[in-house]
């Protein structure tokens, strides 16, 4: 879908476009729908749902119930939501990509891993967690100067549910962070002072690009339900400072040494699983 004139200079003066239904509804419900689907696996496991078609309602309370009742289990089904096939497919769209070429991200790269968040006050150790500061994405990418984030609401964000909040025209400021905060560049105290945050309540295929430099922080999810989004970044590998310095790469990836379940897998498991598709 090509930009028009007047949304490339929205988006150079601004730092970021609103684009209603850019994707179809269905294509960001079914990630949704697969997130959710990890953690009804271990509600369901677990007696914490009722056995026949629970409602939405049933299973954003079973949520919070695993969360209080036995934290690690769902913390691991939230990192395996991270690696969804349909996801990761999402963040490889033409679509996607085609945006970030028009605005002049000439050869678009994945920054890093896409994020699925799904926010609220009952799945939070402390607020970081539902509700995020003032930030900057740049100072936590550290890539191409004209870096972009791809933001795309899985659900109808309206006010109560704490949609994306910006500053528009703040990335015109460059980098007005000094620190990393709960792996997040926090924006200093001094520079927010006389800005003014801009809401933007978004529905199910809305898509939200805008300039890694962009001051902006989550809304106040008011509602007992459950904010489901996810993004995307790319760095530029033809901007000129990015290919200068190196192409430096902040994110650090590495497995765990230790055996998570102790004693798991002997040796009958593992030939189980292949006498059986046998």
């Amino acid at each position: 879908m090509p930009l028009n004139s007047q949304q490339l200079a929205a988006y150079r003066e601004q730092g970021f476009l609103h684009l209603p239904a850019y994707l179809h509804a269905d294509v960001v419900a079914g990630v949704r729908r697969e997130a959710r689907q990890v953690f009804i696996r271990q509600l369901e496991s677990r007696g914490l749902l009722p056995q026949i078609n629970p409602t939405g309602r049933e299973i954003d309370d079973g949520m919070a119930r695993l969360f209080t009742e036995n934290l690690p289990v769902f913390m691991n089904c939230g990192k395996q939501a991270q690696h969804l096939v349909s996801l990761h497919r999402l963040g490889l769209d033409e679509r996607l990509l085609d945006l970030a070429r028009q605005v002049g991200v000439e050869w678009p790269n994945i920054c890093t891993r896409p994020v699925l968040y799904f926010n609220s006050p009952r799945l939070a150790k402390s607020e970081v967690y539902w509700r995020v500061f003032p930030h900057q994405d740049w100072r936590s990418m550290q890539g191409s100067l004209d870096s972009v984030v791809i933001w795309v609401p899985l659900i109808d964000l309206p006010p109560e549910l704490g949609p994306l909040e910006v500053v528009p025209g703040s990335h015109l400021d460059g980098l007005v962070t000094s620190e990393v905060v709960d792996n997040f560049g926090k924006v200093d105290e001094s520079y927010l002072r006389d800005k003014e945050f801009e809401s933007l309540p978004v529905s199910a295929g809305d898509v939200v690009m805008f300039s890694s430099f962009l001051v902006h922080r989550s809304g106040t999810n008011s509602s007992p339900d459950i904010r489901w989004s996810c993004h995307f970044r790319y760095n530029n590998l033809a901007e000129a400072t990015f290919v200068e310095r190196g192409y430096p790469h902040p994110y650090v990836y590495k497995p765990m040494e230790e055996l998570l379940t102790t004693g798991f897998p002997v040796q009958p498991q593992v030939s189980a699983v292949f006498r059986k598709a046998a």
